[in-house]
């Protein structure tokens, strides 16, 4: 806005400057007529910018922005653990997105998979969600564990500590925008049979 209205006030100077310096009143009307078709392409100028501007702000609302995710375990207690992984793209637009899931068992970190260790990229059409899925009792058995042997050491202590991800997601989309979520704890609790997360951001005490 102060780039247009320092050009507007440059345009009115010269042409009170071409109205003293020209006697000529044909001379003088033709510069008048010119000036303002100046005046009005400069404001053109200026709309279409704002109007590109805004339609880009729209696209990148529209695209990563918008883009969100569920999971959930699909299978009965004491079974296979089977966790449905949904990405939904909302926009009209083409998202990537990578998942790591940086899963840890007692705290140590464990083998994946390349879908949810932040190795492939995931390609999400407009308007569409894609999925993916994971077994606990393959994850654990990579890792020389199963869900038998975790529900018979679970305890109230450890309970939380026992299978955890810190989930983290990056989008972005055919424009270059890109959006990553902050890291998000969950634990899998064996007696609730659900992945559960953590609601508060933990703070390193001084």
């Amino acid at each position: 806005m102060k780039t247009i209205a320092i050009i507007f006030v440059i345009i009115v100077i010269l042409i009170i400057a071409v109205v003293i310096c020209l006697p000529d009143k044909l001379s003088l009307g033709s510069f008048v007529i010119l000036a303002l078709t100046l005046i009005v392409l400069i404001w053109y100028a200026y709309d279409t910018n704002s109007i590109a501007r805004v339609t880009n702000e729209r696209w990148m609302r529209e695209g990563v922005l918008s883009t969100t995710y569920s999971m959930e375990v699909v299978r009965d207690q004491g079974e296979l653990g089977k966790t449905l992984f949904i990405i939904y793209n909302l926009s009209t637009l083409i998202v990537r997105a990578k998942v790591n899931c940086n899963f840890k068992l007692y705290g140590k970190p464990i083998n994946s998979y390349s879908m949810f260790d932040g190795t492939d990229i995931w390609v999400l059409f407009p308007q569409q969600t894609s999925q993916g899925w994971f077994e606990i009792e393959s994850l654990l058995r990579q890792n020389e564990k199963n869900i038998a042997s975790l529900i018979h050491e679970r305890t109230p202590d450890n309970c939380e500590n026992q299978l955890t991800m810190s989930l983290e997601l990056k989008f972005w989309d055919e424009l270059g925008n890109q959006r990553n979520l902050p890291a998000r704890h969950h634990h899998f609790d064996f007696e609730e049979w659900a992945w559960i997360p953590r609601l508060v951001e933990v703070q390193e005490r001084l």
